[in-house]
């Protein structure tokens, strides 16, 4: 009889065991309608390695009393904000959102601006580009940076919300060039009221300035404020927007045309990620490097060493996650072998310093996968750039696989 009921309480305390387990697991269904995602080949490799950024949403879904920040860099990628999106609205709904986190106002560089940021501006603003860096104006952690001298200057950004998210904000971080030359600048809420004042004078982190908000708000307006006649001019890096709940921040960083050795040019650009205080960067790079072929950059693997070991020197607690390139094509329907050849030298990389990786091109289909995408709509006259429907396929994947590493980890937590 005793033996009967030690058996039994060893069974519905294994079953206890796994019932808190589900518990604390996620369950997350990848939508793919056109049958385009290889399931068994969408996963973390070398997951492992991110044990201790499991730990932390771990931590976040049982207390939520803390905050994760994730910086993903990449190309035109991560510029439209249409994959990294995905993947924020997906971490914001299942461990909570913290903000809408870095933006930069691409709209007044001229170009795409992210998906569900809108920034006005009556002033006509330069712009520097890692892609084609001049001398005269330093780049920060946006990969491009907005100059003006005009000492009238300003710049609006509104976030838009979305189906159970919202991100309106009550706190900012100015990322801009501080120094004798530099305006002040006032910034103003949604009903142009002044909120706080800030400028070379304060003493914070190197080219920051950190504002807190009286209320949440989806708009704020940045205006240059001439103090001294020696202030000539404004250049700004980014604006990070969050609010005061616990959750995961997700940044994104992209930059049109963007290969890995153009971030490694960005004078402030790793420095400047420190004040994100990021738990994990997931680089995104290769496509432009892919474009080259013929030609192979004999490089590669040492840029991809170098931007990885400038940002652990800046964030010596961070984690990282390399994702190798989709297959696409050139000149719009030419297949592209370099693309492969692209993927090959990430994953080496990668497995050598055993760091995890996602491999996007195997994930969606491996070699000439790039015909079914176009087929469904999801790849774009170009060739190389997907629609919307195809990145947040795309994002939903890459989430997909961090849901199943996730849950692994749980489930493991306490062998």
């Amino acid at each position: 009889m005793i033996k009967v009921r030690t058996v039994l309480l060893a069974i519905l305390t294994i079953l206890y065991g796994f019932g808190c387990f589900a518990q604390d697991t996620i369950a997350f269904r990848l939508d793919d309608k056109a049958k385009l995602v290889q399931e068994e080949d969408a996963i973390i490799h070398n997951a492992t390695s991110l044990s201790e950024f499991f730990e932390k949403l771990y931590q976040l879904r049982a207390q939520k009393k803390v905050r994760l920040n994730i910086i993903q860099i990449g190309d035109s990628h991560i510029q439209a904000d249409f994959l990294s999106g995905a993947l924020r609205q997906n971490f914001n709904l299942d461990f909570g959102n913290g903000g809408r986190g870095l933006v930069f106002p691409w709209k007044l560089a001229r170009t795409n601006e992210a998906f569900g940021i809108t920034s006005s501006s009556g002033t006509t603003w330069d712009v520097n580009r890692i892609i084609n860096p001049d001398t005269t104006t330093p780049i920060g952690i946006s990969g491009a940076a907005l100059k003006t001298a005009d000492k009238e200057a300003t710049l609006t950004i509104k976030t838009s919300n979305f189906p159970s998210l919202d991100y309106r904000f009550d706190r900012l971080t100015l990322f801009y060039l501080k120094d004798s030359r530099s305006y002040n600048f006032v910034i103003k809420d949604s009903i142009n009221q002044d909120v706080a004042f800030i400028g070379p004078y304060t003493f914070e982190q190197s080219n920051t300035s950190k504002v807190l908000l009286p209320l949440r708000t989806n708009q704020v307006t940045i205006k240059a404020l001439q103090s001294i006649n020696t202030q000539n001019q404004a250049v700004i890096f980014g604006v990070n927007l969050e609010n005061e709940k616990s959750g995961v921040v997700y940044h994104s960083i992209g930059v049109n045309s963007a290969k890995y050795r153009h971030y490694l040019s960005a004078h402030y650009f790793a420095d400047q990620t420190a004040a994100l205080n990021p738990d994990l960067f997931i680089i995104s790079l290769g496509t432009n490097e892919a474009l080259e072929y013929p030609y192979s950059d004999p490089h590669l693997s040492e840029h991809i060493d170098s931007l990885v070991n400038k940002l652990k020197r800046a964030n010596p607690q961070a984690q990282f996650l390399l994702t190798t390139p989709s297959d696409s094509y050139k000149k719009k329907t030419k297949r592209n072998p370099g693309i492969d050849l692209v993927r090959k030298k990430i994953i080496d990389y990668a497995d050598k310093n055993k760091i995890a990786y996602f491999d996007l091109y195997e994930a969606g289909g491996g070699k000439h996968s790039a015909d079914k995408w176009k087929k469904a709509n999801y790849l774009r006259a170009d060739g190389v750039h997907f629609s919307t429907a195809g990145y947040r396929l795309q994002g939903n994947m890459m989430y997909h696989a961090f849901i199943k590493a996730y849950n692994d980890y749980v489930l493991f937590r306490h062998p």
